[in-house]
């Protein structure tokens, strides 16, 4: 039960940084993976490095940070 919690935890820090990632990005200009996958909208280079490197990159690190909180956080066992 302890690793579905974590998990779950997990999901709402991916939630929590994706949803103004993609409105900044979509602010600035930038096509995020709803408007490639849905609407077939034409990438340029920018695109392709946020979609690729950069939202990859922020998504992780909100993980690779999420990670030390949450396990931080975690009764030791014996």
């Amino acid at each position: 039960m302890l690793k579905f919690l974590t998990y779950f935890i997990y999901g709402w820090i991916i939630l929590i940084v994706a949803i103004p990632v993609n409105f900044i990005a979509k602010e600035i200009g930038l096509i995020t993976w709803y408007g490639f996958l849905v609407f077939k909208d034409s990438i340029g280079f920018l695109d392709v490095v946020f979609m690729f490197i950069l939202y990859p990159l922020i998504l992780g690190s909100a993980i690779g940070i999420g990670k030390r909180f949450v396990l931080s956080n975690k009764v030791e066992e014996k």
